[in-house]
């Protein structure tokens, strides 16, 4: 156990004392600076820094207190619930910075998202991105039970291949014997990836603060205090910096005009002012992975094959597929019509037999000036037998009109730009979640839903409405065109 919660804290002495050490290096900095009024105003400086430090110090440690105490508890649950005895001799190896496994165990010790997971408490493994101020990365989910799953964020190079290789120690992949015997043993996981797939994409924009890096935070507090200490000794007035406000339609900037790619044939080929009008905001962008791209056959029939494809980037994505058959030979070429981050898009057309193959000859990514907003909020797709709705989960304080709005707005211009003509979205407060028949795996209850929008492209109006103990009340419809 001791080795464990050694291997846990290792992110939290890490950070404390990176806080510590930057600390003091601005404490001097200011002492310094305010060594020229005097020696009462350079200790006054001092005792000032030291109790912001002490407050600021007291609030990281216990961020990071209150995971690492939770890791002691985890490794005797599960001790009990697998009838096993821990061994205190248990070799570790340093897969990475934060990541240690030894033959059974796997540590984390991230500051402020320590755990430790017996193998045998896995249910299962699965490989996904983590979006995050404009970059994905890769991240690697551990279920355990039917409601817990935990991340690991790789975000250093290498680090990805170093968790999944040391995984694969412990789960064979399926190209193995013995990964190919668990296979069979399952469900067939194309089709419940197909199924659940509308439900279980994440985030338009990713919430919380859990994955931003911990140093970034502190220097960014730092400079906070830094910048309050000189503004506050060397300026006879303190000024408040302007509000920012997103782009609207009819006002972006030229710099957000679209390269002469092969995404501006396309959009000068859309007859439609509405969707003129907002792809002048198109941003080109250079980071978009086109691996990210996954094309999915919808269809095989009649010696036609029809195509639809999963956008698992933050980007629009425009592209052209070629379409091979399992001769190599060229059946279809494809065009993918800007694609909306982290949504499905189907294409117009089909290849000619059967697909094999495929592979991009245009990979185009671009961000939309309009669809940023001030306001943090998770964003997945749902559906039932009858309709499609998406689901927006918004913090507390952010629940009201106006972020509700500023959400509808940048929903709407995003699907005029990917040409989907008509959207229900509900919003939930995520602290007040409720399921259908208290059942989560039967998902959210739109009874439960404190604001339901739709969102009309073709007559260029968004319709929303409150709700409340599942009554709505319309709200003034918000006029687009």
């Amino acid at each position: 156990m001791k080795q464990i919660k050694k291997l846990a804290r290792r992110g939290m002495f890490r950070t404390l004392g990176l806080l510590g050490a930057i600390f003091l290096g601005a404490a001097v900095f200011l002492g310094l600076l305010s060594a020229g009024q005097g020696i009462e105003a350079m200790l006054i400086m001092i005792l000032t820094m030291g109790l912001m430090f002490l407050l600021i110090f007291l609030i990281f440690g216990l961020v990071g207190v209150v995971p690492y105490a939770r890791v002691g508890k985890m490794v005797k649950r599960q001790c009990e619930e697998l009838g096993i005895e821990l061994d205190e001799d248990q070799e570790f190896e340093a897969v990475t910075k934060e990541i240690s496994m030894s033959k059974n165990w796997l540590v984390s010790g991230l500051y402020g998202s320590n755990f430790a997971l017996h193998r045998r408490s896995i249910d299962h493994v699965e490989e996904t991105s983590y979006y995050q101020k404009g970059r994905t990365y890769p991240m690697i989910l551990l279920y355990v039970g039917p409601k817990k799953k935990y991340k690991i964020i790789c975000s250093r190079k290498g680090d990805f291949e170093r968790v999944t290789d040391a995984l694969d120690q412990w789960f064979p992949p399926l190209d193995t014997p013995d990964g190919a015997e668990a296979f069979a043993k399952t469900e067939d996981i194309r089709a419940e990836e197909d199924r659940q797939a509308r439900r279980d994409r994440i985030m338009q924009q990713e919430q919380g603060m859990g994955g931003k890096k911990t140093v970034a935070a502190i220097i960014v507090i730092v400079g906070m205090v830094i910048a309050f200490s000189v503004v506050y000794n060397l300026l006879p007035s303190r000024t408040a910096a302007p509000k920012t406000t997103p782009n609207i339609a009819g006002n972006a900037p030229q710099t957000s005009k679209p390269a002469a790619g092969k995404v501006y044939d396309y959009i000068a080929s859309i007859q439609d002012e509405q969707f003129q009008q907002v792809a002048k905001g198109l941003i080109a962008e250079t980071e978009g992975d086109a691996d990210l791209v996954e094309p999915l056959i919808l269809s095989e029939e009649n010696n036609q094959t029809y195509f639809a494809v999963y956008n698992g980037t933050p980007y629009f994505f425009y592209g052209e597929m070629v379409v091979y058959d399992e001769n190599g030979e060229r059946i279809g070429t494809l065009e993918i019509p800007l694609a909306k981050p982290f949504e499905y898009c189907f294409l117009n057309g089909y290849a000619e037999g059967e697909a094999d193959s495929y592979d991009f000859t245009a990979a185009e990514f671009y961000s939309l000036s309009y669809a940023g907003t001030h306001v943090r909020y998770q964003f997945s797709l749902n559906n039932d037998d009858t309709s499609d709705w998406s689901e927006i989960l918004l913090a507390t304080e952010n629940m009201n009109e106006a972020s509700v709005q500023e959400i509808c707005e940048a929903e709407y211009y995003s699907n005029v730009l990917s040409r989907i003509a008509m959207e229900e979205l509900f919003f939930f407060d995520e602290n007040e979640l409720s399921y259908i028949n208290d059942n989560e795996e039967e998902g959210l209850d739109r009874a439960a839903a404190k604001y339901r929008a739709v969102l009309d492209i073709d007559r260029g109006v968004i319709e929303w409405y409150s709700i409340n103990n599942g009554s709505e009340t319309a709200l003034s419809s918000i006029t687009m065109k």
